[in-house]
């Protein structure tokens, strides 16, 4: 599949009361958060969307931000406008709070895609349905759980209409070794760790 042809959605619309600061603004690198995670989403998608909780929210991200219909719902609201807005048949949706997201596992979840409402990677010990790839009708299922009243992505993946296809570390191994893109910020001390893990690679 002709990468080009696949949209890259950014949630960046929680709450980051871990953190206790918004996630997506934080310092990494030189860039915001937000704004370096979709400069390395972007080498291998396109468009770029941001899904946030304003729509003036992140316009220097280097993408086109939009808001969710059911705000504080969780990261299904925010898949959910993703999909919706998407035009491309498939998408590539990431949280705003990967800093290792490697565009090279994401290159290879959307050369598995084709024929599959979701690729998603299943390593650590957990699923992992935001650095996964979907295909843009799945938005509609996440409309009908959220107009029933709400549910969790792992509901979504579970609906029985949907043909999903998980991914082993054996085989994400291939495009991304240590699995670094599954580290995911949610305290000021896995940002501390984070930016010096930055700095060391940067550095090498």
């Amino acid at each position: 599949m002709d990468q080009t042809h696949v949209t890259g959605i950014i949630l960046a619309g929680g709450r980051s009361s871990r953190m206790g600061r918004d996630k997506a603004a934080l310092p990494f690198g030189d860039l915001p958060l937000l704004s370096w995670i979709v400069k390395r989403v972007a080498t291998v998608c396109d468009p770029m969307i941001v899904v946030a909780k304003t729509a003036d929210a992140y316009r220097d991200s280097g993408a086109t931000v939009i808001t969710d219909r059911w705000p504080g719902e969780g990261p299904l609201v925010g898949l959910h406008a993703g999909l919706m807005a998407t035009q491309t048949e498939y998408a590539a949706a990431v949280a705003c709070d990967l800093p290792f997201v490697d565009p090279a596992l994401l290159a290879g979840l959307i050369t598995l895609s084709p024929g599959w409402s979701a690729v998603v990677p299943d390593a650590l010990g957990n699923v992992h349905p935001l650095c996964a790839i979907y295909h843009r009708s799945v938005g509609q299922h996440a409309e009908d759980i959220l107009t029933r009243g709400g549910g969790s992505l792992r509901r979504l993946l579970a609906v029985p209409a949907l043909r999903v296809r998980f991914i082993s570390e054996d085989e994400l191994r291939v495009w991304d070794p240590q699995l670094r893109s599954f580290t995911n910020l949610n305290t000021p001390e896995e940002y501390t760790q984070a930016t010096a893990v930055w700095r060391e690679l940067a550095g090498s």
